[in-house]
């Protein structure tokens, strides 16, 4: 566009858009080879051009807190709010913007199309508080480097220029033992654990190890019901994290585990169990509570991993009303008591309240709806899971974090409910007594 043409708000995403629409239309199959040759590398400088857009875009939403139209608390959620757009990309973008405040010679080999955000990437990789400076300097030469070098060769290049202007500092992680644990869950909701310990962790380790697998050995000698050697390892190791867990009394601050599992669910499958030839096994659904069953943080589970723990698991009823909201009573004080949390935990399936938020679970706690500060109300009803973030963000300001695609009803409304469903659970245990009665009567 020539310079000094003054556009209307957003006029030049239009016409964008409509080339892009014009060579989504394009066919293929009419370029000869050298055409398509050049369209794709074309291609790829028009990519950098617009992630280069985009993160200036988010820098300045960033700047100017447009979180605030969708009741967000960053860039990056109202992004995701209002495109459906995973958050964690626009944080990505966000995160580059940053680093290229003091890199503008970086900024404009983007902007152009010379270099990609995979080389900017990388080039962020190598930068930390002791060789910074150096590298604000020697961006003329890093751009040829970007420029010039296949992507595949640049970390090595890189890692030697960091040997040179850091010679005191970490050594690259290829020359250092990485030693760590990871944790993932994959498909099915089983999980995976990736462990690499340094010899003295790992001889510690295998040695508690050896020690706890005898034990278990001789107890299914006893027993007669032996395991193979894998699975009495994974025994063990449970067995070893679980009393590390557990207070000087032996008990914990909560449970290790916790499902979620509808009393439908439960029954369906104790009927396929004994009659798999007439009776179906039960289908999950985290949607439909009669059909929960799942771990507290959302992850589906094979019902039959569900009647394996109630060998040895507590139970604990959750009671639901006709319109699938959990009843129980209030409490009267501030802070929010496990059970409550828990509570709240099953009604969103683990996650953050804030449908757009995707922190892990393990950053979630009880949330009042309407803050303490307002209310003074505590009660099932006007608790729900958020994040620290989340929370923290939000405070004691009521105009913030109801989303207002799904605002909380108000205290008054919330309160005529919990009268209507304690009526309903009247009526339903006053309906047993009778059938009770009069089961006993014949």
């Amino acid at each position: 566009m020539a310079s000094g043409v003054v556009t209307t708000s957003n006029s030049d995403l239009d016409d964008l858009e409509s080339a892009l629409d014009a060579c989504l239309e394009l066919s293929l199959s009419g370029l000869s080879d050298d055409e398509l040759s050049d369209r794709l590398a074309r291609l790829s400088s028009l990519t950098a051009k617009l992630d280069a857009l985009r993160v200036r875009s988010v820098s300045a939403g960033a700047a100017r807190d447009i979180g605030r139209l969708s009741d967000q608390r960053n860039v990056a959620n109202h992004v995701a709010a209002v495109s459906n757009t995973d958050p964690a990309a626009v944080r990505f973008d966000h995160r580059i913007a940053n680093w290229l405040i003091d890199m503008p010679i970086i900024a404009d080999a983007l902007a152009v199309g010379e270099i990609t955000i995979d080389h900017v990437e990388l080039l962020r990789g190598v930068d930390n508080p002791r060789v910074h400076l150096q590298m604000v300097d020697a961006q003329d030469m890093f751009v040829g480097w970007l420029t010039t070098v296949v992507f595949r060769d640049l970390k090595n290049l890189f890692d030697e220029w960091l040997l040179g202007a850091d010679p005191d500092g970490a050594e690259p992680k290829e020359q250092e033992f990485e030693t760590g644990m990871s944790v993932k869950t994959v498909a099915g909701g089983m999980v995976e654990v990736k462990i690499l310990m340094d010899p003295l962790q790992g001889a510690a380790f295998k040695g508690d190890l050896a020690l706890e697998c005898a034990r278990l050995r001789a107890e299914e000698q006893e027993s007669g019901n032996r395991r193979s050697v894998r699975k009495r390892q994974l025994h063990a190791l449970l067995n070893l994290t679980g009393r590390g867990a557990a207070r000087p009394d032996g008990t914990t601050a909560r449970p290790r585990v916790h499902i979620v599992m509808s009393q439908r669910v439960y029954e369906d499958t104790l009927a396929w169990l004994e009659d798999p030839a007439n009776n179906e096994l039960p289908t999950i659904d985290r949607t439909d509570v009669d059909s929960k069953c799942q771990l507290i943080d959302g992850t589906p589970i094979h019902p039959l991993y569900g009647i394996a723990a109630t060998a040895t698991a507590k139970f604990r009823r959750t009671v639901y009303s006709a319109r699938g909201r959990p009843i129980n009573d209030s409490y009267d004080t501030r802070s929010i008591p496990e059970w409550m949390k828990d509570i709240a935990l099953i009604t969103s399936n683990g996650k953050c309240s804030n449908p757009i938020c995707d922190a892990p679970f393990a950053w979630l706690h009880g949330d009042h709806i309407t803050p303490y500060s307002h209310t003074q109300d505590t009660s099932v009803p006007n608790t729900r899971p958020l994040c620290e973030p989340e929370n923290s963000w939000r405070g004691n300001d009521t105009t913030r974090g109801h989303w207002g695609q799904d605002p909380p009803p108000p205290v008054d409304q919330r309160a005529e409910e919990y009268r209507i469903e304690q009526e309903e659970t009247a009526l339903i245990r006053s309906r047993i007594h009778t059938l009770i009665a009069e089961k006993n009567a014949s």
